[in-house]
């Protein structure tokens, strides 16, 4: 299994308004992506505007297969008017 840890800054610091769009109907978009295992979705402490995101996927070959999924296109609806100038950083770490 592959964990993917992004931090993301939030549009105009809206941490709050990306994270709620992740509870609402994000983070079930992911869900249901082959070969997505959890998602959490947490708000930056002493950078406020910053999301933090750990996904797990089976491989990092499922997570690039699902970016091509209904599941994917929702979640990028879903979260990206909440997305701030300059992305953020991504990396996928080894579990177990």
């Amino acid at each position: 299994m592959d964990l993917e840890v992004a931090i993301l800054a939030a549009k105009d610091g809206n941490a709050q308004g990306l994270v709620k769009a992740m509870e609402d109907a994000g983070s079930a978009a992911l869900l249901s992506c082959d070969g997505c295992n959890s998602v959490k979705v947490l708000p930056g402490v002493e950078n406020p505007g910053n999301v933090l995101f750990l996904i797990e996927w089976d491989s990092v070959d499922a997570h690039n297969t699902a970016k091509t999924s209904e599941g994917f296109a929702k979640f990028i609806e879903v979260a990206s008017p909440f997305f701030g100038e300059g992305g953020g950083s991504m990396q996928h770490f080894k579990v177990g």
